[in-house]
């Protein structure tokens, strides 16, 4: 475009409420920021009653920040409300993921574990990196996570001779995009090469993926580029692409799942759009 930068169109699929202050920055440094979540996230647990005690386990594994929300809410409805013993460490996947543990205040930042921001990888074998040393004190391990994922963490802290239990504390959902958001992905995709698409994890690759088809964009969606957060994501989307009969290869950049981290990650993909 003549005289003018034209920036690329992001959109974002992560849970409600879990977009919009990238969403802000985006739109402040100039690109189309559209939020589109590709999955809802449900509670399976109400009541803080039902909700394993912290003091009865060593070592708490949060999966997502999700995972530390849905049970720090119900962890506050327990009788007595907020507890942590100060022996039970908290661990989660990335530095993102924990910080709810740290603005709750319930334990020193030493008890809180995980990959460090700045390390090449932050997922289950960065975090099983960190715990090793630890494993002769980790006698009772509690995963939290949604109602499926990866056994990989557990099985490994069982052969470890760690008593592993799994708490499921919420479920995801496909989202069905409304008319008014398929309208402004429309629009979104009308220059699909200069769309860049955020994508979390291999369900939300799947709720996109289902979306596109059924409003017909799956051709202009597979010329877009793709913003991810693990190899596993992109593993995936290479999958549901050529199974789609989409021969080559999609543009992917990988990168850790922190905001900064997704923000130059996009600027990286969207900027060789960019023309003046």
């Amino acid at each position: 475009m003549t005289g003018t930068t034209m920036k690329a169109s992001v959109v974002l699929t992560r849970p409600q409420g879990k977009n919009e202050q990238l969403a802000g920055r985006l739109r402040a440094a100039g690109w189309q920021a559209l939020i589109l979540p590709a999955l809802r996230i449900c509670p399976l647990l109400r009541d803080g009653d039902q909700l394993p005690s912290p003091a009865d386990y060593d070592l708490i594994v949060f999966v997502s920040s999700n995972a530390v929300r849905f049970y720090l809410d119900l962890l506050d409805r327990r009788p007595g409300g907020h507890c942590w013993p100060e022996r039970t460490l908290a661990a989660t996947v990335g530095r993102s993921s924990a910080q709810p543990l740290y603005d709750s205040g319930l334990m020193p930042h030493a008890h809180i574990l995980h990959p460090d921001p700045g390390s090449q990888s932050q997922d289950s074998e960065a975090l099983w990196a960190l715990l090793q040393p630890r494993l002769h004190r980790l006698g009772r391990v509690l995963i939290v996570r949604g109602v499926s994922g990866r056994e990989w963490l557990g099985a490994q802290c069982e052969e470890a001779g760690a008593r592993v239990e799994r708490l499921a504390l919420y479920g995801r959902e496909p989202a069905l995009w409304r008319a008014d958001q398929a309208a402004d992905l429309r629009k979104a995709l009308a220059r699909p090469e200069s769309c860049v698409f955020l994508l979390t994890s291999g369900e939300s690759v799947d709720a996109v993926h289902a979306n596109v088809r059924r409003l017909g964009l799956e051709a202009a969606w597979a010329r877009c580029r793709f913003v991810v957060i693990h190899e596993r994501v992109a593993g995936r989307l290479q999958s549901v692409l050529g199974a789609s009969g989409n021969v080559a290869a999609p543009m992917v950049k990988v990168c850790s799942p922190s905001d900064d981290a997704i923000f130059q990650a996009i600027g990286q993909m969207a900027s060789p759009q960019e023309s003046s």
